[in-house]
């Protein structure tokens, strides 16, 4: 019988006394050139009654780490940085930015301006624009590139932690 607790994992019978097995942090980041995770060393503080010439490495934050999917914070500033125009041909491939247009599309009249005037003229009559404005039911196709992106930053995090396991 085996027990998985915080980062320990015991091994043997109830009542047998065997030590327990530290398992190791690992932590992976994509490589933007060749889109490989990269393993970085543990954040966590070392014990300094141990070992006090040692210091702490890490890329970021040590916290940020221990989130489900690290870094995200860091990647949806840099993409609310990049221009649209770089997003939608520079880092979407095709088929993301087709996903992206399709999801937006799916959400906004399918990407069809006359269509939502169409429907604020039956909700609000001929003076719809007194009362509301085209961007408060449209959304910006960018939010969709963005959200598309975050979810392959996520799909890889995921990729990177099942290949270690």
């Amino acid at each position: 019988m085996g027990a998985v607790g915080d980062g320990i994992t015991t091994v043997g019978a109830e009542g047998a006394a065997l030590l327990p097995i530290a398992l190791f942090n690992f932590y992976f980041y994509s490589d933007s050139i060749g889109d490989k995770p990269v393993q970085t060393l543990d954040t966590k503080k070392a014990q300094r009654s141990e070992n006090q010439d040692e210091q702490q490495l890490s890329i970021s934050d040590g916290t940020a780490h221990q989130k489900k999917y690290p870094f995200i914070e860091e990647f949806s500033e840099f993409l609310s940085n990049v221009p649209v125009h770089s997003l939608k041909y520079k880092l979407l491939t095709y088929q993301q930015r087709l996903m992206a247009e399709a999801m937006w599309a799916a959400e906004n009249f399918g990407g069809d301006q006359n269509k939502c005037i169409k429907w604020l003229e039956e909700i609000h009559g001929r003076n719809w624009r007194q009362i509301t404005k085209i961007s408060d039911h449209m959304a910006d196709v960018r939010e969709y590139y963005e959200y598309v992106l975050i979810l392959d930053h996520q799909r890889q995090w995921e990729n990177a932690k099942n290949s270690i396991t």
